[in-house]
């Protein structure tokens, strides 16, 4: 580890990168400090702003929402468009498909729609969030229409101003900038909700009590370790497929040095369909909490409930579909079919085109199946928690497994990252010398 770090700093490239992604998350997270205007946050309880969709919002930028700081919509907006973009990119629009297909040109004319359709989603969000918590709470210092709109202003520049942030990182610094905002929000987070945990559950009222309890929350730790492990693990889990290239002479070269792999990750998805499956069944739970409760609402709020037995079937069931639908959404087996054939590629036994197409597929929908087994574990947690240590139960979703995958797949991706940049520079010196 200290060796890596060392390699790392004494780059001097290498060095400008990290301290400028450093920078640019410091800026991020000062501003994530700052309250906006006109608003009072300890207006809003905890449990609103740590619950149903709030909560997931919450969670992915970093404790920002409950303190309705400039970036209280953090990247969300940005995450919500670029998927609705993608999704419209799969010949539900045919400029948008077209554009897919024209390299590097066609990118940057999705990403400018990209910006756009982020801005219109944060105006919205934002407007929706302040009537709804001002309704609900009376958050607002002030009321007229003009303050109304300065704040829903001032939540769009700020999530904007994410998302500059996040593709500065991207290109000038190390790792996926988007992802390093997220990942920054819930780790600094995470110090003061173990210890708020520690305050919770350890208690001194007998010299007994004190052993007890702190041998639960020892084990409490423990148990967070094991599942960090495990997520670290499962992150890590590919299904390689054999893949043989012909040599000029239409030969296959069998030997195990001519030969290369195709890996498929047992986890493709990340955590995308368990927020998914949350958003939707919270979404319609957040906007029933705003009405009169009436027997109507008490039944769906009841079955859209997933800490209750049908709402939780509801929830492993969509996280399931949502798993297979991401996965062979980013993974385009035709696609792969089609450049292997133009390549040469071949996986021993199966013939090219269709029937390479069928075979990554088939492979593709059964590692999907432990891919969702997985997500069901760690979405899990959060809901058996509560009941083995009642103390967690307010910082479940933090502390849970939803925070753990994008945590641990970004902080390894970054190192990848940064590896592959080293490897790169070091042979670069080496063919100039």
């Amino acid at each position: 580890m200290l060796s890596f770090l060392k390699s790392v700093f004494k780059k001097g490239e290498m060095r400008r990168k990290v301290v400028f992604t450093l920078g640019m998350l410091f800026v991020f997270r000062l501003g994530a400090a700052v309250t906006i205007p006109y608003i009072n946050a300890k207006a809003i309880s905890g449990s609103a702003s740590n619950s149903g969709i709030f909560g997931i919002m919450n969670l992915l930028g970093g404790g920002t929402l409950e303190r309705f700081s400039l970036f209280s919509l953090g990247v969300s907006p940005y995450i919500t468009s670029s998927i609705i973009i993608e999704l419209l990119s799969m010949d539900v629009i045919p400029a948008l498909s077209r554009w897919q297909k024209e390299g590097q040109t066609g990118k940057k004319k999705k990403d400018t729609v990209t910006r756009y359709l982020t801005l219109a989603l944060a105006a919205i969000q934002g407007g929706s969030l302040i009537y709804a918590f001002d309704k609900g709470y009376k958050i607002l210092n002030s009321t007229g229409i003009w303050t109304y709109v300065y704040v829903v202003v001032i939540m769009a520049a700020g999530s904007m101003f994410a998302m500059w942030i996040g593709d500065q990182i991207t290109i000038k610094g190390v790792g996926n900038g988007t992802s390093l905002l997220i990942f920054t929000g819930i780790v600094s987070n995470l110090p003061t909700q173990l210890i708020s945990t520690y305050g919770t559950m350890v208690t001194y009222k007998s010299t007994y009590a004190a052993i007890t309890s702190i041998a639960w929350y020892i084990l409490f730790l423990i148990v967070y370790l094991a599942i960090v492990v495990f997520v670290v693990f499962t992150e890590n889990s590919v299904r390689k497929i054999s893949i043989f290239y012909a040599t000029s002479n239409t030969q296959t070269v069998m030997h195990t040095k001519d030969t290369t792999n195709l890996p498929l990750k047992i986890n493709s998805s990340s955590v995308i369909p368990v927020i998914f499956a949350a958003s939707v069944l919270a979404a319609p739970r957040t906007i029933i909490s705003f009405m009169n409760s009436t027997k109507t609402t008490q039944l769906i709020d009841n079955i859209l409930n997933y800490q209750k037995p049908w709402g939780f079937i509801l929830y492993v069931i969509m996280i399931i579909l949502f798993t297979f639908f991401y996965s062979n959404l980013q993974i385009d087996t035709k696609r792969i079919a089609d450049d292997l054939k133009k390549s040469g590629g071949v996986i021993p036994g199966v013939r090219t085109g269709d029937d390479t197409k069928k075979y990554i597929g088939t492979i593709l929908n059964r590692i999907t199946v432990a891919g969702s087994l997985f997500l069901v574990m760690i979405a899990a947690i959060p809901i058996v928690a509560p009941e083995i240590w009642t103390a967690t139960g307010s910082n479940a979703l933090s502390l849970g497994g939803t925070g753990l995958i994008i945590v641990s797949g970004v902080a390894l991706e970054t190192v990848r990252q940064i590896r592959s940049m080293l490897t790169r520079r070091e042979y670069h010196g080496y063919i100039r010398k």
